[in-house]
């Protein structure tokens, strides 16, 4: 390539500035350079403004037995509305698409709802197979955007009288909104005895993680619809010592956080060869107390202590610390959208 046809820094970033969030997510994919840059603080905080997508943190309470949602912008981002989505519903999963999965009972049933809260649509899923088990996790991947296309994978557990007969067994349900149609899987999930999942599930490229509390990590493949399980960074003899894990995202891969009891939180990318690199270690020493939330972007943790959400820069700058209005304790789901509407589903495909 000739030197007069590179694109400079500014132009780079001008061409990523004018594109949609769906054009972004695939640029992201097809050019190391622009990924890289398409996760850099300064260019979302400029991309924000200029295109009116939202981003922050939905932090969710519980009280009188009523689910309270609040969403904490980050920077540059505006505010968003959730008083719409009822209080009977708990938000389970959502997706850097802007969409989110809730919980919704009926008189006879536990029913799941699929939402976009920037557009405010909100339609009821058809009625899972699994019915009497109680789900145990939830996720939502999107596999297309254009149109929009979604698997919800529901990971549930019977009751307390048929878990005597089948313990630390998981059952897995997967919703395709190209069908409109639940399908269970052949094959039971069955966890080591004193093994269980750890929330939340993380989504990168495709797949679906969790993190299991003797420190694996399975994970769910979309294509194939099969578990498999590998090693984290943290093995079963050194998990004494990181009392503090999670899966978090880091850019479109999987990254696993880790703290030592009094030290800092320590965080891991998982490579293309399914081998750990340790990325960074956020050694500020306000943030050693906090939780970690997830990764914002390429230089910023979203921490949660008490009831303070602090947007922490991994380098200096400025942070963004806000109060939550509601009591804890709190389930927090990092969410990113536009105002665009979208086909939610509820139709089958012919054939």
């Amino acid at each position: 390539m000739d030197s007069d046809s590179v694109l400079s820094y500014d132009m780079k970033m001008e061409i990523l500035s004018r594109t949609s969030l769906k054009t972004l997510d695939a640029m992201r994919c097809s050019n190391k350079e622009f990924n890289k840059l398409a996760y850099d603080s300064c260019f979302l905080n400029m991309y924000k403004k200029k295109n009116n997508v939202v981003s922050g943190l939905i932090v969710q309470s519980i009280s009188d037995r009523k689910f309270v949602k609040e969403f904490i912008p980050s920077r540059e981002s505006t505010s968003l509305d959730l008083s719409f989505l009822p209080n009977s519903a708990p938000v389970l999963a959502s997706s850097e698409q802007g969409i989110m999965v809730l919980e919704t009972n009926s008189p006879r049933r536990v029913m799941f709802s699929i939402c976009k809260p920037a557009t405010k649509q909100f339609l009821l899923l058809p009625p899972n197979i699994i019915k009497r088990y109680k789900t145990i996790m939830v996720a939502v991947i999107v596999v297309g955007s254009t149109p929009l296309r979604y698997k919800i994978v529901r990971l549930s557990q019977p009751g307390e009288l048929e878990r005597l007969r089948w313990p630390s067994t998981y059952c897995c349900e997967v919703f395709n909104s190209t069908t409109w149609t639940w399908r269970q899987l052949n094959n039971n999930i069955t966890l080591p005895h004193s093994v269980f999942f750890s929330r939340p599930s993380i989504t990168a490229r495709g797949s679906t993680y969790v993190l299991l509390t003797d420190g694996n990590v399975m994970k769910f493949d979309t294509r194939s619809e099969k578990w498999t399980t590998f090693s984290s960074p943290v093995t079963t003899r050194t998990i004494e010592v990181y009392p503090y894990m999670k899966l978090v995202k880091y850019q479109d891969k999987l990254g696993f956080a880790c703290k030592q009891l009094n030290g800092f939180w320590e965080i891991w990318v998982l490579a293309v060869d399914e081998s750990w690199e340790k990325t960074y270690v956020l050694n500020k020493e306000d943030t050693r107390r906090m939780s970690l939330e997830g990764l914002y972007d390429l230089n910023t943790s979203v921490m949660l202590d008490h009831n303070i959400v602090l947007f922490c820069g991994f380098e200096g700058g400025d942070n963004i610390r806000t109060v939550i209005s509601s009591p804890p304790p709190y389930v927090t789901f990092l969410l990113r959208s536009d105002f665009e509407p979208v086909d939610l589903g509820g139709h089958k495909s012919p054939g």
